[in-house]
């Protein structure tokens, strides 16, 4: 039972972080929330690193994914399957945490506490990429979109950079309440007080003054639950009053979310999905061809048709593993006719201005976003289809990826929804406008345009480095012992009095 009990600063920590994001929305708490954690994990050994992290994540996997139960439920209509499905998440994603509680302990007993925040996001880069169940959710830096001016440093190394970053402050207070000096905490006050500092920086570089104007479509239609025939007539209706909308605002771009269309197997397709007009180019969801089937966002600018298909889709929605496999699958009532992923990202040219297109669950990887900056991109078009998780609090975080892929690549984004969230993002992830959540509404932006792309050059090497202080923390055991070996910080005292440390168990 005692145990148990010291197991309270990886609970406590988890609550704290989970604060920092939707319904709550105490954002600023992800630059301390977790302390506690990381203070436990001065102390101790393996056994209870491991058992702290494990915790923590539990706790927060479950509530973060508190949605998949909503979702699950409405959609195979077995409350059993949704509670199952959802409990597993909590115990799978837990030991992503228990393996940062064991690294990070290690860290602090080798005396290189400078390895915690590059294992912390060396953890989430492999969270966000892992083959088959890459699921970038509820990063640490996540809740701080609202704050254009401490999260420019994106722009240099991704989100997982200003999660290092938080997570150093965390380490930086952590080591101070475990009695640290002021000679151990000098030099990672110095980075922290950098980073926020160059973020100011990046945030003062001026905007372009060319702008464009855009209607972003919002069609105030549920598309993921409803009886499909009159979903496709109220999406109709919708696109007819969304266009109009466009023309009486003068726009030189309409963009249409995720599943707006179907396309046959020909393409250019020989009769337009919906009317259009010629004079103002759109950009739209639709499901392209008949086997295989693709999920793409469509463009016409008057003159030509281009495709960009979906490249990374979404398990169980868009395709269903072993579904010939496992036949009882079907009693589930999952996605029928699997979707498949495009061999390549695409990009879409209207009229001369190249448009990356981020298609739903691609908008929440910096890397697709950064290759078509790195493309050519002058404007990046996240259409969505967030339907499936209104009601919870998924939709806020998804909104929270527009801000980010903007400020990572520099570029402006557009993002539309079926329901929202819709909005515009300059190149510092300032928010411009923003619809009105489940309502019909054509959002009119004016949305200043770079002459070109200018992404950061090195943007791909934090994710690397902190990768390789992850597998360098996995190593410590076999790594070079430095010359004069400090003790785990938080074991002595400002007045010199030594604390105990714990013993492994």
């Amino acid at each position: 039972m005692r145990f148990f009990v010291k197991l309270w600063p990886g609970a406590l920590s988890a609550v704290l972080l989970l604060c920092a994001f939707p319904p709550i929305n105490f954002n600023l708490l992800a630059l301390i929330a977790i302390t506690p954690f990381l203070a436990s994990l001065m102390k101790g050994g393996a056994k209870r690193s491991l058992a702290q992290g494990y915790v923590f994540g539990f706790i927060y996997m479950l509530a973060q994914m508190a949605w998949l139960h909503t979702l699950v439920t409405r959609w195979t209509s077995n409350p059993t399957l949704a509670v199952f499905t959802w409990l597993l998440t909590g115990f799978l994603g837990a030991w992503y945490f228990a393996l940062f509680g064991w690294l990070a302990n290690r860290s602090f007993h080798r005396g290189w506490p400078w390895l915690v925040p590059l294992v912390w996001a060396g953890i989430e880069v492999f969270r966000s990429y892992i083959p088959g169940l890459a699921f970038p959710w509820g990063l640490m830096a996540d809740p701080l979109y609202p704050f254009p001016s401490i999260i420019q440093g994106a722009y240099f190394g991704s989100i997982f950079f200003v999660s290092a970053w938080c997570a150093l402050c965390s380490m930086i207070l952590a080591m101070w309440l475990g009695g640290g000096s002021w000679k151990q905490l000098r030099p990672y006050t110095i980075v922290f007080v950098i980073l926020a500092a160059a973020s100011f920086i990046r945030l003062s570089s001026p905007e372009p003054t060319k702008k464009m104007t855009i209607t972003i479509g919002q069609l105030g239609v549920d598309t993921a639950f409803g009886d499909p025939a009159a979903q496709k007539a109220e999406i109709a209706k919708a696109i007819d009053s969304l266009t109009l909308a466009a023309i009486s605002q003068q726009s030189q771009l309409l963009i249409l979310p995720e599943g707006t269309a179907e396309i046959g197997a020909s393409f250019p397709p020989a009769t337009p999905p919906f009317p259009m007009n010629p004079s103002i180019p759109v950009i739209f969801g639709a499901q392209r061809g008949e086997n295989p089937r693709y999920q793409s966002a469509v463009s016409f600018d008057g003159k030509k048709w281009l495709y960009a298909d979906k490249t990374r889709l979404v398990i169980f929605g868009e395709y269903v593993p072993l579904r010939n496999t496992l036949p009882f699958l079907a009693n589930f009532h999952l996605a029928s006719g699997d979707l498949t992923p495009g061999d390549h990202l695409g990009m879409l040219d209207v009229r001369d201005m190249k448009v990356g297109p981020l298609i739903c669950f691609e908008g929440m990887f910096p890397d697709l976003a950064y290759k078509q900056a790195q493309g050519g991109a002058r404007l990046l078009a996240f259409i969505s289809d967030d339907d499936w998780y209104m009601g919870t609090s998924a939709p806020e975080q998804l909104k929270s990826a527009a801000v980010w892929r903007a400020v990572e690549t520099g570029l402006p984004l557009v993002r539309s929804a079926s329901l929202g969230y819709s909005m515009a993002v300059d190149s510092h992830g300032r928010i411009l406008e923003e619809a009105r959540l489940r309502d019909r509404f054509p959002l009119h932006a004016e949305v200043p345009i770079p002459d070109h792309a200018d992404p950061f050059p090195y943007f791909p090497v934090f994710p690397l480095v902190s990768v390789a202080g992850t597998i360098a923390a996995l190593l410590i055991p076999w790594l070079p012992k430095p010359k004069v070996t400090n003790e785990p910080q938080g074991n002595r005292r400002r007045t010199g009095r030594n604390a105990n440390a714990g013993g492994r168990e």
